[in-house]
C-alpha cells in the first residue's frame, strides 16, 4: 500500500534529509539530530497509528518588496511533508505541461524567461508585427485554494484514504496565530509550505491543461499565480481572459485579479518574474533594485560590524550577479562592482590579527568587572536557555534579565547577534545616532512597533562596546608610537 511505503523508516531518513539541506547549522535541526532516530520513529508511530497532528505553524509578516504573510511548519512536520512529496510527487508531476516553472526540477525564472523570449519571437514573427500578451495574476491564490477541490483532483491518483487523512491534516493546519481561529479549515494554504509549493502547481495544472487543450493556447507561460500568454492578436487574448476567469470561478473557485490581469502591447513592457520584459530588451524592475539596494547596506553594516567578512559579502554578490545578468544590466553590474570594491576594500591583515588582539583583551578585563548572578545569567545563555527560560529558573523578573543580558553585551561577556535576530539588530545600528541617546529619543525614531526598549537597550550597549574598544585601540598604537 501507498501509506505503509510513506511510513517506512527508510522515507523518513531520506526525508529528513531533504529538509535539512541548506540548513545544517540551524539549532532546531541540531536539536533534532540529537535523537535522530527517536525522532524518526516517534513519526512514524504517529502516522502508522494515525495519531500525527501537526503542530502550529509560525507565521510571520515580510514587507520587502511587498507585504506577505509567511507561516513556517517545525522541522518534525518539515520531514513529513517530504516524506509525502517522496511517495505521491512524480505521480502528478508526470502530467505537469513544458511550460509549468515553478518549484520543479530543470524548471526555475531562468528557463520561465527564455520561453518568454522563444515566444515572443515566433507571436511577432521576429519582432516584424505587433505582439500583445495577457499577463495575469490569480487573486490571493494561496489563500483561496478549495480544500474540497484540491481532495478531488488529489484522489484522481491518489486510492489510499490514509494517503488522503494526512494531506488533510497538513491542509488543516493554523497558524499558532490565536486570532487565525480553530476548527476545520475549508481553503487556503500557508504560505512557506513544501507541500504549498506542490499543491499550487496540482491545482492549477487544471488550469494548464483548459488553456492548453480545450483553448488550444500556443505560447502560454505559468510559473505559479503568475502566467501570461502571448499572440499577434488582441482580441483573441481577450477572449482568453474572459473565458479562464469563468474557468477558475466556476471549476476552481478563484478568480483573477482584476488589477493585474490585462492585455497589454509588448513594446510597453511586460513586467514577469522580477523584469519587464520588451520586444529588444530585458530589464529589473525598479521594486527589486530598491530591494537590493536595502540588502546591500545591510552587507555595509554588518561588514562594519565584522559579521560577515569580505568573501561571505562576494557570495551573496554573485548571487544578485547571476540574477542581473539575465537582464541588459551590462552597465549596472559594472558600477556595482566599482561601488562594491570602494565599500569593501581589501584589509591589511596585521591591522585584524592586532584589533582581535585588543578586543580579546577588552573581555577578559571587563569579565572581572561583571557581577557574580550575571555571570550566572551568561552561564544559562551559554547552554541554551532562553530570556524566558532563564526567568523561570531563576525565579528572575524579565526585566532584571534583561538588565543582565545588556550588562553582559556592555562588557563584551556576550554578542548582541546571539540574542537578537540579524534583521533586528542591522535595523536599528542604522538608526541609532548615538550610544548614548536616551532610548525614549531612538524608540520614537523607530517605526517598527514590535521593537521593545530592551532590544534597543542591547544594540545601544553592542554600540557603547565598540566604542571602548576603539578607545584601547588608539590608546595602544599611541604607546607603539
Amino acid at each position: 500500500m501507498l501509506y505503509t511505503k510513506l511510513c517506512s523508516y527508510e522515507n523518513l531518513f531520506s526525508a529528513y534529509q531533504k529538509a535539512r539541506q541548506g540548513k545544517t547549522k540551524k539549532h532546531y535541526i541540531l536539536t533534532f539530530e540529537k535523537e535522530l532516530e527517536k525522532n524518526l520513529n516517534q513519526l512514524q508511530i504517529e502516522l502508522i497509528t494515525q495519531t500525527y497532528k501537526p503542530k502550529p505553524l509560525r507565521t510571520f509578516i515580510i514587507r520587502d518588496p511587498k507585504t506577505r504573510k509567511i507561516s513556517k511548519s517545525r522541522f518534525r512536520d518539515r520531514v513529513i511533508h517530504h516524506a509525502l512529496i517522496n511517495i505521491i510527487g512524480s505521480d502528478f508531476s508526470k502530467g505537469f505541461i513544458y511550460d509549468s516553472h515553478a518549484n520543479q526540477i530543470g524548471k526555475g525564472t531562468l528557463k520561465a524567461l527564455e520561453r518568454f523570449d522563444h515566444f515572443k519571437r515566433k507571436a511577432s514573427k521576429n519582432g516584424t508585427c505587433p505582439c500583445y500578451v495577457l499577463k495575469a495574476d490569480i487573486r490571493h491564490y494561496f489563500e483561496e485554494v478549495n480544500h474540497s477541490v484540491l481532495i478531488s483532483i488529489l484522489r484522481r491518483k491518489i486510492k489510499d484514504e490514509k494517503v488522503i487523512w494526512l494531506v488533510k491534516q497538513i491542509l488543516s493546519n493554523i497558524s499558532e496565530n490565536p486570532s487565525g481561529g480553530g476548527g476545520e479549515r475549508l481553503q487556503g494554504m500557508p504560505l512557506g509550505n513544501y507541500t504549498s509549493q506542490f499543491f499550487a502547481n496540482v491545482y492549477l495544472n487544471e488550469l494548464d491543461q483548459y488553456v492548453k487543450h480545450i483553448l488550444k493556447a500556443k505560447y502560454y507561460i505559468r510559473y505559479v499565480d503568475d502566467f501570461v500568454i502571448l499572440s499577434h492578436s488582441k482580441q483573441e487574448l481577450e477572449l482568453y481572459k474572459e473565458k479562464i476567469d469563468r474557468f477558475l470561478t466556476e471549476i476552481l473557485h478563484l478568480s483573477l485579479h482584476s488589477d493585474k490581469s490585462k492585455v497589454l502591447m509588448l513594446d510597453q513592457g511586460i513586467p514577469f518574474l522580477g523584469f519587464r520584459i520588451f520586444t529588444h530588451s530585458r530589464i529589473i524592475r525598479k521594486a527589486n533594485l530598491r530591494k537590493f539596494q536595502g540588502k546591500f547596506r545591510e552587507f555595509k553594516t554588518l561588514y562594519k560590524e565584522r559579521q560577515i567578512n569580505r568573501e561571505q559579502v562576494v557570495e551573496k554578490l554573485e548571487g544578485w550577479m547571476a540574477y542581473a545578468r539575465q537582464g541588459n544590466t551590462y552597465k549596472y553590474r559594472r558600477k556595482l562592482l566599482q561601488r562594491f570594491n570602494k565599500d569593501f576594500p581589501i584589509k591589511n591583515k596585521s591591522q585584524i590579527i592586532l584589533s582581535k588582539k585588543i578586543t580579546n583583551f577588552f573581555r577578559k578585563y571587563y569579565s572581572s568587572k561583571v557581577e557574580f548572578s550575571v555571570q550566572k545569567t551568561l552561564f544559562l545563555l551559554r547552554k541554551g536557555l532562553s530570556i524566558e527560560e532563564i526567568e523561570k529558573e531563576r525565579c528572575l523578573k524579565q526585566g532584571t534579565v534583561w538588565e543582565h543580558v545588556i550588562n553582559l553585551i556592555e562588557h563584551g561577556q556576550l554578542a548582541v547577534w546571539n540574542i537578537m535576530p540579524k534583521k533586528k539588530i542591522v535595523y536599528l545600528l542604522q538608526r541609532i545616532k548615538d550610544p548614548e541617546e536616551p532610548l525614549k529619543q531612538i524608540k520614537e525614531r523607530i517605526y517598527d512597533q514590535r521593537i521593545t526598549y530592551d532590544e534597543i537597550a542591547c544594540v545601544r550597549a553592542h554600540m557603547k562596546m565598540k566604542e571602548k574598544i576603539k578607545k584601547s585601540n588608539s590608546l595602544k598604537h599611541a604607546k607603539s608610537h
